[in-house]
């Protein structure tokens, strides 16, 4: 078995080495200062709220970094195609973390004393007669999304309106939810 001696800076074999790491680092700044924006860009459209698009933007600098570059006609195609890839990874690792704390049994609730908090002790009921109090279009909206499970695009041609309404709708309905809620149970 040899021993791998430490490479000297008069070695041929380290000179080529550290060009060959300038030369990436080189490609890979001008990659970014080309293409930085639409990698960017790319990162929030694919990450929306799951991921941190400024983590896979760096991922993918580090992979760029780590991995020789092919030589690519396209490569804004080829940018495109890695970071969609590395966003498929993350997911994945992400969905089989959630698979694991899902096995895990849960730790005992932390309550200060013997009193549970108001919104533990809400019944199926105590909800239903809260959304009686919504007005019509709210309460029907939230029920559709909350409920049924349909998507703003299914409600929006459900009750004939505009898939921002639908939105809008809900979100009110939920916010006057909490304030029907928080003012007859507690302020927690």
């Amino acid at each position: 078995m040899s021993k791998i001696e430490p490479q000297r800076e008069g070695d041929p074999g380290a000179s080529v080495s550290s060009i060959e790491d300038a030369r990436r680092r080189r490609h890979v700044e001008t990659l970014t200062l080309h293409h930085g924006d639409f990698l960017r860009s790319l990162a929030r459209k694919l990450c929306r709220s799951q991921l941190d698009p400024d983590d896979l933007v760096q991922d993918v600098l580090e992979k760029m970094l780590r991995t020789p570059l092919p030589p690519v006609a396209n490569e804004r195609a080829w940018l495109a195609r890695v970071t969609h890839n590395l966003f498929i990874d993350r997911l994945r690792r992400q969905s089989s973390r959630r698979e694991a704390l899902v096995d895990e049994p849960l730790p005992p609730a932390v309550v200060e004393g013997d009193d549970p908090r108001w919104w533990e002790q809400l019944t199926k009921e105590d909800i239903v007669a809260a959304l009686q109090r919504l007005p019509v279009e709210q309460r029907t909206a939230f029920e559709l999304f909350a409920f049924d499970g349909k998507s703003y695009d299914e409600i929006s041609t459900t009750l004939g309106i505009a898939k921002a309404t639908v939105g809008t709708r809900i979100l009110r309905a939920r916010q006057k939810l909490r304030a029907h809620l928080t003012s007859e149970r507690g302020d927690d």
